[in-house]
């Protein structure tokens, strides 16, 4: 009984950080270039269970997993989200894999999200005012009436070329991990990866968070009762072992 209340309690906490992942899935459904994160729960290796009766040959009752606690994991998906359209010059969206550059106090780190925007001197940055990268490092854009950016990454205003814009992919995607601000980075040890060549940029569109409202809510939900079933037979094992306690003190 006490084994079955450590499950329980095991499972409880399991079902808190299933629904923590789904939250905030769900809260960045307007989030552009959001990947969602899966959540995941593995069992350990399955020991075998025996009942020893006296003398006689061990009888074999099946297999329990000795962990009381099951690995948790929560990987991103990387599928792409849809595209839509915005009408805003600097606004971006790769089409298929990539990732565009940003120059975070140094860092390079990678994002999905093409909504850029310039600062106050003229650099094309995140909305968090991370410049984004260009063959030449930072790019800067001058004064002028027409931004226009091809499809294979190339800037111009005013008919006059300024730089081109840097996209990396990577062959092995699990090498990258989150870092906030909807930003990646490269994991400790991981293989870098290459710049694309064929890129396929389309200005004044954004791609959208790959969550599905629907399918998130549905998955909240089954989460929930999940774990109000869990909490009712935590206290269903807590007042059997109340009793077993009580009865045991009257027959002494």
């Amino acid at each position: 009984m006490i084994r079955g209340i450590y499950t329980g309690a095991a499972a409880l906490n399991l079902y808190e950080l299933k629904q923590s992942v789904l939250a905030n899935n769900l809260a960045n459904i307007d989030t552009p270039g959001f990947k969602q994160d899966v959540f995941w729960i593995e069992g350990g290796e399955e020991a075998p269970i025996f009942r020893f009766l006296g003398g006689n040959t061990p009888q074999f009752l099946g297999y329990m997993n000795p962990a009381p606690q099951p690995g948790v994991m929560a990987t991103t998906d990387f599928s792409p989200g849809r595209i839509e359209w915005t009408g805003n010059p600097l606004d971006l969206a790769i089409e298929g894999e990539g990732f565009f550059v940003v120059n975070v106090q140094g860092q390079e780190l990678y994002t999905r999200a093409g909504n850029f925007t310039l600062d106050s001197e003229g650099r094309l940055v995140t909305l968090s005012g991370d410049p984004v990268q260009g063959k030449n490092g930072d790019i800067i854009l001058p004064q002028g009436r027409e931004v226009v950016i091809e499809e294979d990454g190339r800037i111009a205003v005013d008919g006059q070329f300024v730089d081109e814009l840097r996209v990396m992919q990577f062959s092995d995607l699990s090498s990258l991990e989150k870092r906030g601000g909807n930003l990646f980075a490269l994991r400790e040890g991981a293989l870098g990866g290459e710049e694309k060549e064929d890129v396929v940029l389309k200005q004044g569109f954004l791609e959208r968070s790959n969550v599905d409202a629907i399918e998130t809510m549905v998955s909240m939900i089954a989460a929930l009762r999940e774990y109000e079933i869990t909490q009712r037979t935590v206290v269903s094992h807590d007042e059997a072992l109340s009793r077993a306690t009580t009865e045991i003190a009257r027959l002494g």
